[in-house]
């Protein structure tokens, strides 16, 4: 089948011949013009001069002296006339987000040649609305009082007021932005198309060199284009070439692909010579046609299927390759489809450029971006957060920089819980020192960021003796400095006149916003081998073979809009582009593609996930109902099934009980089984395999938020340090209250505290939930020393007190001799008796209906405390064997509570544990039960039934599949 430039080409030639040099041909993109061209020159059989060839951009900036500025220019010449017109001393911080907004809306304004008075009207009584906006139609009028009917302006709100204040001026700061441009001889895309239409331009029309020129292959067209072929077509000096079918031109169907067709049809005419067929194989009927939508589930499954797809296509060859295109309609799937590419095909041409958001520089710079934001600097010390540092170390380029011993550094952030990292920690490297440091100022950033990179591209550099692909990569990445150089240029031209007000942030926040619009372009050859592009990219080109990704309803047609100061009602009445456009702009791209393709697939991801429905395109399923265009359905979804759920129980092995005698037996120095080894028996045996079995422990993570383990350890060492002082001597009620009442030396405790314990020498650097941890922190010591007011006057004899045991669990010969213990947080003397403290700032059962209760197996935790608190009693006796001690318990997370044990009999009478000695025997008799079983070789591991309470926040849950 002959494809449309191929028609265009060849009719040209037998038309016009060798005198093609006097034609100009204009097309929607700079790829069909290559493609025109190779067309061509299959028709030229001896040299010829060729036709001018551009893309309708070209042609208006041919035709007006306005030269196209960058966007940044653009956006800080409206931000000075902005602040000209409100009188406003609003800083550009505050401007720029809604900048690129009002360019937008400007632009589409004057592409459209829509009276700018009339839209930025300010509109402050209905009944004046007639009046105001004379000379607009009907039509017009109507939808301008409904908008302003909804807005209600007798009921403002400040949002509307502000809206109305702004709207009110809209018009003001659009002429003095233009005029302020034309003084400089700058412009933006639509001010060009509008001097092109109504101002200087115009004249050099009638200058063109041309006889004729052909537009082919254009749908949807503003304002500014219309005129400009309506005054060619009427001087006789321009021909038209439009490419459709019939089925959505004349018969309506497929949607609303034909809207602008049918317009563009009746004002322009068809130039296309008479035997074009406009009946493509969306409506005649072709045994060659194939076409089939693949449902998958997930992007990366599509991607996964393009090397099996090329290697099915009949016939392909490296000669005919090129009438292959792989269509990404989500252009974020270009990088993995580049890697899924069958090795054995060597040309590809790439029409979308390479992302510089997806590249390992931008990934660099991004990095020392938030390096910088969550720098703080203290009495002279930089302090950087530990997530950016370790981001930094980690980027691949660092490689090249830094040496292995100073990723020594991330160990020893973790281990000492730096969250915010002193810069003197990187003082041994010249290089971390150059990077590691903070930049105050715009001028002084752009020249770290120029030095790190400058740094970076020699290292890249200095080794020539690489293999070809390091040495194509090294090239490629100092490609991709090279950009990102220009960009810190351009942005530099721009932002250092003082009279923006640029701060740091927003100088960083426009750099990146530069950084992820670019795209570095590939160099190739663009007329050979499989093509990979967007979907815009593919209008006016036809491929025998289109595999089709993506195509998802919110993707194809994209649902969303560009944001707009300008109200869906007045785009609508004032002919300016919205997003009812949109669909009808997609849907002429969609069918457009297939009018000449015989083989085609559609994939569609339909696993929902985030915003995406995991719906096929609406055009898809219409389709299906077409019986011309029905495709074959294939679904290569897998149902991701459990595999079963872990056993829940394990039973144990030799093996299992070698680990427990190496980590627990005194003769081979194993370590003390703690109350906590044993509560975690208890509370589930599933987690004392994996914990102190398979060994395996929760990785260290940095964190700046106290978590509730976090503040009992604050806690602990608080109270301490409050009593060290006090340890020997009589504490009294009044000892008490003067530390009570002195806040600022409990403050002072605290805060000591919280920096020891996060290895920080100040207070500005505190993060996260600090400040209201600070002050739970403060409630619970206070409560701690309320409760021992009602306890004086004692004594405090040990803090932190390191008490042990032995257990023998069995005889001599297959008995297991184990030694446990804890640390005791406070021990004290009253009336001859010494109190064993500990405090707990978790849930505490207030009473247990017996010692034995405190051994059950799968018990609820709220029972951990009172069997370690028994333990650390069992413990201090067998020290002090002549003592009389009891145990007690602060549950700071409680105000009334009794701090003795208590035990429930079953007619609900309590009593206190005011003598350890009373519950003795049980309590060793339990003890020693527990750790037999927890050495008994018959003894499985099982998972706990109180999956709700205590699986949900368990550590080992995912391993347990729960």
């Amino acid at each position: 089948m002959e494809y449309f430039l191929e028609h265009i080409a060849k009719s040209l030639y037998r038309e016009h011949g060798n005198t093609l040099n006097k034609h100009c041909l204009v097309f929607p993109n700079r790829r069909a013009g290559l493609f025109f061209l190779k067309y061509l020159a299959r028709e030229i059989s001896k040299p010829a001069w060729t036709p001018a060839i551009m893309t309708i951009n070209d042609l208006f900036r041919s035709l007006s002296d306005l030269q196209m500025a960058e966007n940044e220019i653009l956006l800080f010449e409206l931000y000075k006339v902005y602040r000209e017109v409100r009188k406003s001393k609003e800083s550009f911080d505050d401007f720029y987000f809604w900048g690129d907004m009002l360019l937008n809306d400007f632009d589409d304004v004057d592409k459209n040649l829509a009276a700018a008075s009339r839209i930025f009207r300010n509109v402050k009584d209905l009944k004046e609305i007639d009046q105001a906006f004379g000379g607009l139609t009907d039509e017009q009028a109507e939808v301008v009082k409904r908008f302003w009917t909804n807005f209600n302006p007798e009921k403002m709100s400040d949002q509307k007021k502000e809206f109305r204040n702004i709207w009110s001026v809209l018009d003001d700061i659009y002429r003095k932005f233009r005029k302020s441009l034309y003084d400089k001889n700058l412009a933006y895309e639509g001010m060009i198309f509008r001097d092109v239409i109504e101002g200087t331009g115009k004249k050099r029309l009638n200058d063109l060199k041309w006889e004729l020129i052909h537009f082919a292959g254009f749908n949807a067209l503003n304002e500014c284009e219309k005129q400009l072929m309506s005054e060619l077509k009427d001087e006789g000096r321009a021909k038209f070439y439009w490419d459709y079918d019939n089925s959505y031109v004349r018969e309506g169907r497929l949607n609303s692909a034909g809207y602008f067709l049918k317009d563009n049809l009746k004002y322009f005419g068809d130039d296309m010579p008479g035997e074009w067929s406009y009946d493509t194989m969306l409506s005649k009927p072709s045994p060659s046609v194939k076409r089939r939508i693949i449902d998958t589930s997930s992007d990366v499954s599509q991607v996964k299927l393009i090397p099996e797809l090329i290697r099915n296509i009949t016939g392909l060859t490296a000669e005919n390759a090129h009438e292959t295109a792989v269509i990404l309609a989500d252009e974020n799937l270009l990088i993995p489809v580049l890697t899924s590419l069958p090795e054995n095909i060597t040309d590809i041409n790439i029409t979308m450029g390479y992302p510089l958001r997806h590249t390992m520089v931008y990934s660099l710079v991004k990095n020392l971006l938030d390096l910088q934001r969550n720098a703080r600097v203290n009495n002279g010390t930089v302090f950087f957060y530990h997530r950016d540092v370790i981001s930094l170390l980690k980027n691949g380029l660092m490689a090249v920089l830094i040496e292995e011993k100073d990723l020594e550094i991330i160990g020893d952030i973790t281990e000492q819980n730096l969250v915010m990292v002193p810069s003197n920690l990187f003082n041994h490297s010249e290089n971390l020192q150059n990077i590691f440091i903070k930049a105050d100022t715009t001028a002084i950033f752009s020249e770290y960021l120029k030095s790190i990179l400058s740094l970076l591209a020699v290292s890249t550099s200095d080794n020539d003796e690489e293999s070809g692909n390091d040495s194509k990569g090294k090239n490629i990445t100092n490609e991709f400095i090279y950009r990102i150089m220009l960009s810190i240029n351009r942005l530099e031209a721009v932002s250092g006149l003082p009279e923006y007000g640029l701060t740091l942030n927003t100088w960083m926040s426009l750099f990146e916003r530069l950084l992820r619009s670019q795209s570095v372009p590939f160099s190739g050859e663009p007329l050979s081998g499989i093509q990979v592009m967007g979907i815009l990219e593919t209008r006016t080109l036809d491929f025998r073979n289109l595999i089709i990704m993506s195509v998802n309803e919110g993707i194809i047609p994209e649902i969303t809009s560009a944001s707009s100061f300008i109200p869906f009602s007045l785009r609508e009445a004032f002919g300016l582009p919205s997003i009812n456009h949109r669909e009808s702009v997609y849907a002429y791209h969609f069918y457009r593609l297939l009018q000449r393709a015989e083989n085609v697939t559609f994939i569609f991801n339909s696993n929902p996930e985030g915003l995406r429905t995991g719906e096929m395109s609406r055009f898809l399923q219409q389709m299906k109902y077409e019986p011309l265009l029905k495709p074959e359905m294939q679904n290569l979804n897998f149902v991701i099934r459990n595999p079963g759920n872990v056993n829940e129980v394990i039973e144990r092995t030799g093996e299992h009980q070698l680990q427990l005698l190496e980590r627990y037996s005194p003769d081979k120095q194993g370590r003390m089984l703690s109350p906590s080894a044993i509560n975690t028996w208890l509370n589930c045996r599933m987690k004392f395999y994996y914990r102190y079995v398979c060994g395996l422990k929760e990785p260290d993570v940095i964190t700046g938020d106290i978590d509730p383990a976090m503040l009992g350890t604050i806690l602990h060492e608080t109270v301490r340090s409050l009593y060290e002082v006090f340890k020997g001597k009589n504490i009294t009620g009044e000892t008490i209250g003067s530390i009570i009442n002195d806040r600022d030396s409990l403050s002072g405790h605290i805060n000591r505290n919280i920096r020891n314990f996060f290895g920080r020498k100040n207070d500005n650097v505190a993060t996260g939930n600090e400040l209201i941890a600070k002050e739970v922190l403060l409630e619970y010591v206070l409560r701690v020393l309320r409760r021992d007011m009602n306890n004086v006057p004692f004594s405090i004899i040990g803090l932190e007190t390191p008490v042990s045991f032995p257990l023998n669990t069995g005889d001599d010969t297959t008995g297991i001799r184990i030694i446990t213990g804890g640390i005791i947080d406070r021990v004290d003397l009253k009336d001859g008796i010494r109190r064993i403290l500990d405090y707990k700032t978790g849930s505490i059962a207030d009473s247990i209906r017996s010692i034995e209760e405190l051994f059950n197996d799968d018990r609820q935790k709220d029972l951990d405390g009172w069997l370690q608190t028994l333990l650390y009693c069992e413990g201090y006796l067998n020290e002090n064997r002549d003592a009389k001690v009891k145990p007690a318990v602060y549950q700071t997370k409680k105000i009334y509570y009794d701090d003795l044990l208590k035990i429930r009999s079953a007619k609900n009478v309590e009593r206190s544990v005011d003598d350890y000695t009373s519950v003795r025997h049980e309590y060793i008799n339990g003890l020693t039960s527990t750790v037999m079983t927890i050495f008994s070789m018959d003894e499985p591991f099982r998972m706990t039934t109180d999956n709700w309470n205590k699986c949900s926040h368990c550590p080992y849950r995912a391993l347990c599949m729960r």
